[in-house]
């Protein structure tokens, strides 16, 4: 079954360019994951709500993607560009 994660992202003020820089290079790294079909980020407008989403063919593929980018999170210093710590969403993908 098809599996997505979902991470919901406040910049603190000022770091929006940050968070975003951050957040499109681990949607890039998780790209060329085995298994990962689709990776996006969004902003919202008007606000400093950011929300990233990728789309896997099995959760299996998802976890495995997701430790072997971890380091490029790390790279770019995310946590203190953040407001606080992302809120993480799993599913199913029917």
């Amino acid at each position: 079954m098809r599996f997505c994660g979902m991470a919901l992202l406040t910049a603190n003020p000022g770091d929006e360019e940050a968070v975003t820089a951050a957040a499109l290079d681990h949607a890039a790294a998780l790209l060329q994951q085995p298994g990962c079909e689709r990776a996006y980020v969004l902003r919202e407008r008007g606000t400093r709500n950011q929300v990233a989403i990728s789309i896997f063919e099995s959760e299996g593929a998802f976890q495995r993607a997701t430790e072997a980018t971890r380091s490029v999170l790390g790279r770019h210093q995310l946590d203190r560009h953040l407001e606080g710590p992302p809120t993480f969403r799993l599913f199913d993908v029917r």
